[in-house]
């Protein structure tokens, strides 16, 4: 029987759902978030049922599991480094300045979060993450051409919203 099963698959989430809580938990997860990156590592269980094998689901599981802690790690280092958006040297260090940078900021983190979820990541792990479109196709487990179109997307909404960015 395959864990495509409904009631294979319940067999499944109840023997490895808590186990997987407190991996998650053990790598400094707090209990909200590892929950929610359990229910997600299921999900992605479910999404690929007829792929795994009911022998890999716990491998699998926890594989997704550790995946998706060191996603949440880069995800909250992201966010750090959106936040610390320095200017480039520059003379000019009056307040107009500092409140055009704000404001760019702000910009650029509105127009992100408006961002497809596709988009988003690809752009994310592309420009804060400085990973290559290769790193991120194994890391999503898609090819380099939907990444590139992931990206172009990604492109394409800030040049529509008009903000500029230099690599």
């Amino acid at each position: 029987m395959s864990i495509c099963d409904p009631k294979k698959f319940k067999e499944v989430f109840m023997t490895w759902m808590e186990p997987l809580q407190r991996f998650i938990q053990s790598k400094g997860v707090d209990a909200a978030v590892s929950a929610d990156l359990s229910q997600e590592a299921f999900v992605r269980l479910w999404n690929n049922c007829a792929k795994v094998p009911q022998e890999k689901a716990k491998s699998f599981l926890f594989t997704v599991g550790n995946n998706l802690i060191i996603d949440e790690y880069r995800k909250n280092q992201t966010q750090l480094k959106l936040k610390q958006i320095t200017p480039g040297s520059t003379d000019r260090q009056d307040g107009q300045y500092h409140m055009e940078v704000e404001e760019f900021k702000q910009k650029l983190e509105n127009a992100i979060n408006t961002m497809t979820a596709g988009s988003k990541e690809v752009f994310m792990l592309y420009r804060f993450n400085e990973m290559s479109y290769k790193e991120i196709a194994e890391q999503l487990g898609i090819s380099v051409k939907a990444v590139e179109k992931r990206m172009s997307g990604a492109l394409k909404h800030l040049a529509n919203l008009e903000i500029r960015l230099k690599r």
